[in-house]
């Protein structure tokens, strides 16, 4: 572990053996051995070790350069228990510098919060209420605390539907539980449209107006047999009780559907077809087809566990995804760096400036600039 350990130190650590890493320091004790011995390494003699680390620094920026800059980001911040996230990184082929986790931010100590439990409710009557983590909201039919809005259990049998609509600005999420039990968890710049009680006997129907949202339905064996149906611009959902996600911004052109557990039927103005677990329906909206592919659910559903997992994504992407998260904008300066390409897993957590600042360090990017809420990358 220690070979594992000074690999990672010097930036030349293989993703199975960063794995490895991570495994071992699920244990308490091997947390804190991890800790003296990053700590023993640095108080080394560093000239002893210069002309090793500097040759797995060359080797890496090869590696690099070989792949025409599709690069591979791992971060360890999202593990608590490294209290210290330490790398050394040579900036200079003969250069040291010691960064702990504190020093990930720019020369302004400047500080990018990330996104929390946030929301906006529009009653019936037209009337908003501000949700947050600290805001209590309760009246005949709902109950808010904290994280989540839950509906009371209850079916409408004689009077007229009435609709709620939850939105959840940029920086934000938030998660309710619909009054059949049904579950949905609502990511950054989303809104989504729902009965306060389900009409008795009829196929239940929400519509996610645009945005993202996790959807872990209530069965119809619980429902009286009832359907669920999920409508979303130029496509409708139907399912029978199943977890699925679907994505749905309005700055896109694409319209993307995942399925994690059970079936569905994603219909379309020009075709049905039929999703089974680890699939995902691509809508490209300017022409109205239909692709289906296999997909890592996981990735596609990170943002619920609070992470970003970077598969294969652009530089561009992932800053879109950032943006909402942030409720920042973000401009390239070189519009080559748009299509650069990344793996790795990064947790909803962060600074953005420690996001930033890792993507720096390997060479992606030469500097970004932070003014008020636009960054602006070099």
């Amino acid at each position: 572990m220690k070979n594992i350990i000074t690999k990672f130190i010097a930036n030349s650590i293989a993703e199975e053996e960063l794995e490895l890493l991570y495994v071992w320091l699920e244990n308490k004790d091997n947390q804190n051995e991890f800790e003296r011995y990053v700590l023993d390494y640095h108080d080394l003699n560093m000239a002893m070790l210069k002309n090793d680390v500097s040759e797995a620094y060359k080797n890496v920026d090869k590696s690099i350069e070989n792949k025409k800059r599709s690069v591979k980001i791992i971060s360890l911040f999202n593990r608590e228990y490294v209290k210290y996230a330490v790398a050394i990184l040579i900036i200079v082929s003969s250069s040291f510098f010691f960064l702990s986790k504190k020093t990930f931010v720019d020369s302004n100590n400047v500080i990018i919060r990330p996104g929390t439990d946030k929301a906006i409710l529009t009653l019936a009557n037209g009337s908003e209420i501000f949700l947050d983590s600290v805001t209590n909201y309760q009246d005949k039919m709902i109950i808010s605390a904290g994280k989540e809005i839950v509906y009371k259990p209850s079916y409408n049998k004689t009077s007229p539907v009435e609709y709620n609509y939850l939105t959840v600005p940029r920086g934000g999420q938030y998660h309710v539980v619909l009054s059949d039990g049904t579950q949905v968890r609502i990511n950054s710049e989303s809104q989504l449209k729902y009965p306060v009680a389900f009409k008795a006997d009829e196929t239940r129907q929400v519509e996610l107006v645009y945005g993202e949202a996790y959807f872990d339905v209530s069965p119809s064996t619980s429902c009286g047999g009832d359907a669920f149906k999920v409508f979303s611009q130029s496509q409708v959902i139907e399912v029978l009780g199943t977890q699925f996600n679907i994505k749905a911004y309005r700055d896109e052109t694409n319209l993307y559907t995942t399925l994690i557990e059970g079936e569905v039927l994603v219909s379309t103005a020009n075709t049905d077809k039929t999703l089974v677990p680890n699939q995902q329906s691509n809508l490209d909206l300017t022409t109205n087809e239909l692709l289906i592919t296999n997909v890592d659910v996981k990735g596609e559903i990170a943002w619920v566990k609070g992470e970003f997992r970077l598969q294969q994504k652009t530089l561009k992407e992932i800053m879109k995804v950032l943006a909402r998260w942030y409720d920042i904008e973000i401009v390239f300066s070189d519009k080559d760096l748009e299509d650069i390409r990344f793996e790795g897993v990064l947790s909803k957590k962060q600074n953005l400036v420690e996001i930033l600042n890792s993507i720096k360090s390997f060479g992606v990017i030469r500097n970004f600039k932070v003014n008020d809420k636009t960054i602006t990358l070099e």
